[in-house]
């Protein structure tokens, strides 16, 4: 029995990355047809299914990693409202529509998106046999590049828009920070567990961003 169930894994990770490539290819290539709003307003229903891929393909999910998570949630979205609000986390920005509901004027899927970046970037640095700080020094660095490339295109695509139309210094630094501690405290729950589809969806974001950034600079030029 155990030799007949041990490739489902294999198959569910598959279906996953099948389903993330999917939705991303369609999503560069809708945001250049006639449909393109229809698209953005569906980028909540993109971070939702991504992020619960991720869960989904997570061996030895407990309820202690399900708290974590929650965790990572609230304080991010805390800090994103705190940020919007005084110009004093990130810089000074607003968000625009392509996000879906908000709260206190940050879209809820933002506190999740930390959230997943984060878990996903501890699972993947779990699986080195490194010191535990450069573990986590890594894996904070990962949703930063993501957002880098990112705020190169939020305004284009009404994602959020900073005063002055560029993001300063300030904001990767926040990033960074807030990024090492939920991995200081995400590295040590999923210590014990493994996810393979998270290389996959680091890897599929990173690569989706960087082409947008291509498209609009060739584009726009």
């Amino acid at each position: 029995m155990k030799e007949l169930t041990a490739p489902l894994p294999v198959n569910k990770l598959k279906i996953a990355v099948g389903i993330m490539c999917l939705f991303h290819v369609c999503g560069l290539i809708g945001f250049y047809t006639p449909f393109r709003e229809w698209f953005l307003s569906n980028t909540p229903l993109n971070l939702v299914l991504a992020t619960g891929l991720l869960l989904w393909n997570h061996q030895g999910l407990t309820w202690k990693m399900v708290l974590g998570v929650v965790a990572v949630f609230l304080v991010g979205l805390t800090a994103e409202i705190i940020g919007v609000a005084t110009g004093k986390v990130f810089g000074a920005y607003h968000y625009g529509d392509a996000f879906g509901f908000k709260f206190k004027e940050v879209p809820l899927v933002i506190g999740m998106n930390w959230a997943a970046l984060c878990f996903a970037a501890a699972a993947v640095v779990n699986q080195w046999g490194k010191p535990f700080l450069v573990k986590a020094a890594v894996a904070a660095a990962i949703p930063v590049s993501i957002d880098f490339l990112i705020e190169q295109v939020c305004e284009t695509f009404d994602f959020w828009y900073w005063n002055g139309h560029t993001p300063p210094l300030q904001n990767y630094l926040s990033w960074y920070i807030f990024s090492f501690l939920f991995v200081l405290v995400l590295i040590p729950l999923l210590k014990n567990s493994r996810n393979l589809f998270a290389p996959y969806f680091l890897l599929v974001q990173f690569v989706f961003f960087l082409l947008l950034n291509l498209v609009e600079f060739f584009y726009a030029g």
